[in-house]
């Protein structure tokens, strides 16, 4: 049976979203999330003969989304269009709403710090609560090295976001 449009349509309104948010937290840079999010969706439809057929899309769709990242950055350098990740909106109407924007950018400043497989595993768990089997399957990892990841991940993190008294 062939996928049809509407199948592609509801998949690409479910999980596009879903895919700009897991790399929001590996990458700061508005223009590279733009194109590793439209290049993981055109990669979907590309093979979505196959991919509308995989038990866990997720797994896939999360993989080709850290593959399509890479390039995205990789275009990026090459091409000099590099931008401040850091940028924040000229107006913000309260005080609170800042507030909560500069917490959350340090949070995913330092999660963009960590090595690649660590940044994944903790976005995996922070932004989606999956479980460590998920996460796993989606790293294409055991479920030993997610829980190694996501523990040399929290220690990191715990001393990138300590503030001068120690705490977080």
């Amino acid at each position: 049976m062939k996928p049809t449009s509407v199948e592609f349509a509801r998949f690409l309104t479910e999980w596009e979203p879903q895919v700009r948010r897991y790399l929001l937290w590996l990458e700061g840079d508005p223009g590279i999330i733009d194109d590793a999010a439209q290049e993981t969706m055109i990669s979907a439809h590309q093979y979505w003969g196959r991919v509308s057929r995989y038990e866990n899309k997720r797994a896939w769709l999360f993989r080709v989304a850290g593959q399509r990242l890479s390039r995205a950055r990789e275009a990026r350098r090459r091409n000099g269009l590099s931008t401040d990740p850091h940028e924040l909106p000229d107006k913000l109407d309260d005080r609170d709403a800042l507030v909560c924007r500069v917490v959350r950018i340090d949070i995913l400043d330092a999660v963009r710090k960590l090595p690649q497989q660590q940044a994944t595993a903790i976005a995996l768990q922070l932004q989606f609560d999956y479980l460590l089997s998920d996460i796993a399957e989606i790293m294409g990892v055991s479920t030993g090295s997610v829980k190694t990841h996501l523990h040399h991940a929290r220690k990191t993190l715990e001393t990138l976001l300590a503030d001068t008294d120690g705490g977080i």
